[in-house]
């Protein structure tokens, strides 16, 4: 597959942004593969078209001997680029990332590229990272860097190779923001940064190619809009001489919002200008898209907003029918504020019911779930809150297994309780010790609350109580009461305990 120069796009000294985004266009439309042969091909034609005008070709004695040398170091460099842009995802620990293998063509901006694509996976790899934590790892060699927080993900690079009486160098940088602020925003840049020389002489190119990309999410997690800034520049230098090309520009989600040619140091040549335009504008779009792509799973993936769901009186041990409430409200995992928007709860296995169901519900959010009627049953609630900040999702599985019958047995002094069963001891229960007192105590679905005796002789007293089974419910337990009061006309205080031995089910 070959690629030519497009004419036509240099009028009057501008870019023409309807010939341009022609262009790019017909580029999104093509299969991958393609796409990567095109991006290689237009850059191989403009840094060989460079070596011409910085006087490259002629140090190495022609043509002939200048295709040679530039077509090894386009497989060197390329070869290198997507080796260093996949090792650290390997080394240091992270899980390997698909992405694109690309063709063993172009130079050093095509290899800039494969690295940019490979290292957006860093977003990807890194979404299961805990709270506060990050690394760095560098290859043996150090010649790439990694590193990875919840809130940056970063990839650094150096590649040289020496050959055919050329050196080609190429950095790259990238840094990736994927937790959007308050506001939604956030941002990611990319650096591509390439020089060739004669060997041992003064005479080569440089080129740079800056990208700056910003996002805006909306209030349901999605991404809403993203520009890309971009700034590329080719110099040729030879004896103190040499020119300058600056190509500059943006994107939006539809259009190309800017272009800009600026000459300077030398005359370039209309066909340099144009291949610069369309190489600078095609390569922004793509590393656009790979990162856009990552960033966009990495907020949706739990890595910047946390939700923990709590119920009250609690989610386990619920009485048959009986309701808890659901209280969730999302963070940010970056600064531990509350992020806004909405969450949405779904009963998502079990019984019995929760509501609103399938409603967005604005955050910090509330849900009553209504356990099943019968005992041993369970249900799942499941939550997501969605917001400018990302995406958090979480369950929360209630039952209704505490809903045993226990004999209880016990008392203090001459208030005394032998076998009593009772249904529930979540309450309210109440507890008789025959011919001296009756005891009422509150519950309220809890295994701990107030208490009233009342008995013969003018008995009155009150208190609290404690329910504990250390082994959950349905297995033996103790209950111990504190209270105060008087019994004719005499104050007093004192605690009760009970042993508690679970009969069956309470039906």
């Amino acid at each position: 597959t070959t690629s030519t120069v497009p004419t036509g796009l240099i009028v009057d000294g501008e870019v023409d942004i309807a010939a341009l985004k022609s262009k790019i266009d017909a580029l999104l439309e093509l299969p991958p593969a393609q796409q990567e042969v095109q991006l290689a091909t237009l850059d191989g034609q403009l840094e060989r078209q460079l070596w011409v005008v910085s006087g490259l070709e002629a140090e190495l004695g022609g043509a002939a001997a200048a295709d040679a040398a530039f077509a090894e170091h386009s497989q060197a460099i390329v070869a290198s680029a997507r080796a260093s842009g996949d090792q650290p995802l390997v080394k240091s620990g992270f899980r390997q990332t698909s992405a694109p293998s690309g063709p063993n063509i172009g130079e050093g901006l095509f290899g800039g590229y494969m690295i940019i694509a490979l290292g957006a996976g860093l977003v990807s790899t890194t979404n299961d990272l805990k709270d506060g934590e990050s690394g760095t790892r560098s290859d043996e060699a150090k010649t790439t860097t990694a590193t990875a927080a919840l809130d940056k993900v970063q990839l650094d690079t150096v590649t040289t190779h020496d050959g055919e009486g050329v050196t080609t160098t190429l950095k790259t940088k990238m840094t990736i923001n994927p937790c959007p602020d308050a506001k939604g925003q956030f941002e990611a840049k990319a650096t591509i940064d390439v020089s060739t020389t004669k060997s041992g002489g003064s005479t080569g190119q440089k080129g740079t190619l800056d990208v700056t990309i910003n996002w805006q999410v909306d209030d349901d997690a999605k991404l809403a809009s993203s520009e890309a800034d971009y700034r590329m520049q080719w110099a040729d230098f030879s004896g103190g001489k040499g020119s300058f090309v600056e190509v500059a520009g943006a994107f939006g989600d539809t259009k190309i919002t800017g272009a800009t040619l600026t000459r300077s140091g030398g005359a370039a040549s209309v066909k340099l200008l144009e291949s610069a335009a369309v190489t600078a504008s095609l390569y922004t779009v793509m590393a656009k898209y790979w990162i856009v792509q990552e960033a966009e799973k990495g907020w949706q993936s739990g890595r910047c907003v946390v939700l923990t769901p709590t119920a009250a009186p609690g989610s386990k041990g619920m009485k048959p029918g009986s309701n808890s409430s659901i209280a969730a409200a999302p963070r940010s995992r970056i600064d531990s504020t509350p992020v806004g928007g909405s969450v949405t709860a779904t009963l998502s296995a079990g019984g019995a019911s929760v509501d609103p169901a399938g409603s967005k519900v604005p955050a910090d959010a509330t849900f009553t779930y209504t356990a099943p009627g019968e005992v041993d049953q369970s249900g799942t609630v499941s939550l997501e809150a969605r917001s400018k900040r990302g995406v958090a999702k979480a369950d929360i599985t209630f039952d209704t297994s505490g809903s045993y019958s226990y004999s209880i047995t016990g008392g203090l002094q001459d208030f005394q309780v032998v076998g009593q069963v009772v249904c529930d001891v979540r309450g309210p229960f109440a507890l008789e010790s025959p011919g001296v007192a009756t005891a009422t105590f509150s519950g309220g679905e809890s295994l701990s609350g107030t208490y009233t005796a009342t008995g013969v002789f003018g008995l009155s007293y009150a208190g609290t109580y404690s329910i504990s089974l250390p082994d959950g419910p349905g297995k033996p337990g103790t209950m111990s009461g504190s209270s105060s009061g008087e019994t004719a006309g005499q104050a007093g205080s004192g605690t009760e305990t009970y042993i508690l031995t679970p009969v069956g089910p309470c039906t």
